[in-house]
Formats: structure tokens, sequence, C-alpha cells
């Protein structure tokens, strides 16, 4: 259960709040009364270098651990990564929300490779287009902001394909002694 979090987590850990100022608009929609507390978008120009300048500063959760160079290999294929994290303060059901996120899938034909709605930890969703050339999930959770009750949603889109096996490795050496 750790491991589907842990691919979501490293990417957005591993890119901080950076938002590269060349890359594309992000395509991913917001849902309505949303508010975004958190984009990231690198392409495959941004993606390595932001990874190498951000890994040395980051001492926590096992990260000093991972070698930027592992990572470079597991994602050398990946052409763009959006990540958005959105509060929506409006009262929506997390059903209405993972109904919305999972009708607006971008253009393609995409697969259902995941769904989980896993209580406190939220619903989460991933689907995959070809033979995993792309990446589009999210989760969409129960949290508290400002002593009120929200959904926070975060989505991943990905673009190029991932070395799964190799990033779960490098992943792996943040929890081994």
């Amino acid at each position: 259960m750790k491991t589907r979090f842990i691919v979501l987590a490293l990417l957005a850990l591993l890119c901080g709040s950076v938002v590269a100022a060349q890359a594309p608009a992000m395509d991913i929609p917001i849902y309505p009364g949303g508010e975004s507390t958190m984009e990231i978008n690198l392409t495959n120009e941004d993606l390595l270098p932001t990874l190498r300048a951000i890994l040395p500063m980051v001492k926590m959760g096992g990260l000093d651990k991972i070698n930027p160079d592992d990572i470079a290999v597991a994602l050398k294929d990946v052409k763009r990564i959006e990540m958005l994290q959105l509060d929506i303060k409006k009262t929506a059901t997390e059903a209405a929300v993972v109904d919305f996120y999972a009708k607006k899938l971008p253009a393609g034909d995409w697969n259902k490779v995941f769904w989980q709605k896993a209580g406190k930890q939220g619903t989460l969703v991933i689907f995959v287009q070809g033979l995993g050339e792309k990446l589009y999930g999210f989760r969409v959770q129960s949290a508290i902001a400002d002593e009120k009750p929200i959904k926070r949603v975060q989505i991943v889109k990905t673009e190029g394909k991932i070395d799964y096996v190799k990033l779960l490795t490098v992943a792996a050496k943040m929890y081994m002694p």
C-alpha cells in the first residue's frame, strides 16, 4: 500500500514547489471551487537538473540516501511531469471529485490500472496510455484546513516512460537502514 504513495510522493518531494518558467501551460483541469496550492510543471530539460539541485538540500524522510544518478536512469525517457495539488473548500463529496477527474482524462485511449478507496488515505486512481508512455493519476482525500473540512486533490500526469522497477528500487533505499 505504501508503494503507490511512494511514486506520487517521490515525484512531489523531489520536485518541491519548483515550477519551470518555460514549460508549456499545464492542462490539468481544476475542480469547480478548487484552489491550487502547489503546481509542478517540468519538461525533460528541467527535470534532471532540478532533481540534482534539490536532492542535496533535502535531508528528510531518507531522501538524503538517494543518488540523483539513480533517479536520472529511472526518468531518462520522461518528457514532462505535471503535478497539481488543490484544495476544495466548498462542500464536495469524495465520490463527486473522483468522478470529475475520471471524466476529465487527457485526450486518447486510457486504461484504468489501479483504483483503491482506503479510508483516511482517500481514493487513488491511476490510468496509463499505450504501454506506459503516459500516466495520469489522482488522489482525493479529506483534510482539515483553517479548521474546516476540505477535499485535497493531487493530480499527476507524465509523458514518457518511467522505469518503475528502478524508481521503486530508489524509493526502497529511503526505508532501508
